[in-house]
């Protein structure tokens, strides 16, 4: 849609796009932490909604992962604006759709195991970069001897979903819930987590795909931390059991004997996570969405 776009935001990107016009610059509202508009189909500029330095670990990441892609990675270049102070990213921008589930309702069989198995192979990818080197970089990474307890006890955790959301659910689906975290408690204190470099936030609206031709395009939005490699699954259980049949089967690197529980855990967890960001925010449509969500999920993903 066309932007209406803060005024010094706006000049920020006239000093790159001298010629630019409204017309010409796209605002994208899926972001939580940014402000992103695109510029001519061309580059997305990344604003940080609370003003802040911005490091540059994930374009460091990137720019070593980029070679070994098997299709193309954004470029991020950061930038900080001499007038205002302002940090920014101008991210290359890749043109396509999230791939929501509704999206890929329109994909036949054939194309969505293309999909799939590109993604597959992406991951063995992203997954195979030297963790001592992700160190070096300085990435994020996740202690996987006491991330049960930060799951556990952490305010800011499994305490504040229950806080914000079991007085918007039913008994049943609170019984849901709590299994759900207990049981991924129980296993990351029996089994300490597998660690490797990790996207990071592989959600469905950071897949990317070409809505005409039903191909993949790319995948936006790294994080880039040493992390569970299960995690990075998650968003594919909304394509169906054969699509993660085949993401598993174009997937080169080992897979331990608990990894689909975790991949389910995460998905799981980001449904819940989301409805109780939406309730944090007060938006009232976005709340009744993520609840419908969250139950349609719970009950065709019933508990054993």
């Amino acid at each position: 849609m066309t932007a209406k776009i803060d005024g010094v935001y706006f000049e920020i990107i006239q000093k790159h796009f001298p010629d630019v016009k409204a017309e010409d610059v796209k605002i994208l509202s899926n972001g939580n932490d940014h402000f992103v508009y695109v510029v001519k189909e061309q580059i997305a500029f990344r604003f940080p909604k609370i003003p802040r330095e911005i490091d540059s670990r994930r374009s460091d990441f990137l720019k070593e992962l980029m070679p070994l892609s098997p299709f193309p990675l954004p470029t991020i270049e950061i930038h900080k604006d001499e007038n205002t102070g302002l940090y920014y990213e101008m991210n290359t921008y890749i043109p396509g759709v999230s791939f929501y589930p509704e999206i890929a309702r329109a994909f036949s069989r054939d194309e969505l195991i293309v999909v799939a198995q590109k993604l597959g192979t992406f991951l063995s990818v992203v997954h195979s970069f030297p963790i001592e080197r992700a160190r070096e970089l300085q990435l994020d990474e996740l202690n996987p001897n006491d991330f049960w307890e930060f799951m556990e006890q952490n305010p800011t955790a499994y305490p504040k979903f229950k806080q914000l959301v079991f007085p918007h659910v039913s008994k049943e689906e609170q019984d849901w819930i709590e299994k759900l975290f207990t049981d991924f408690i129980y296993l990351a204190k029996e089994k300490p987590l597998p660690l490797r470099v990790i996207h990071g936030d592989m959600w469905v609206f950071h897949v990317i795909v070409n809505p005409i031709a039903h191909t993949l395009s790319g995948v936006i939005d790294f994080w880039g931390r040493i992390a569970d490699p299960a995690n990075d699954f998650k968003a594919f259980e909304y394509y169906g059991k054969d699509f993660v049949k085949e993401v598993y089967k174009s997937y080169s690197l080992p897979i331990d004997e608990d990894f689909e529980k975790r991949r389910l855990f995460y998905t799981g967890h980001d449904e819940v996570f989301e409805f109780a960001r939406q309730l944090e925010k007060g938006d009232k449509e976005k709340i009744a969405k993520h609840q419908i969500s969250l139950s349609k999920y719970i009950k065709s993903h019933p508990l054993i």
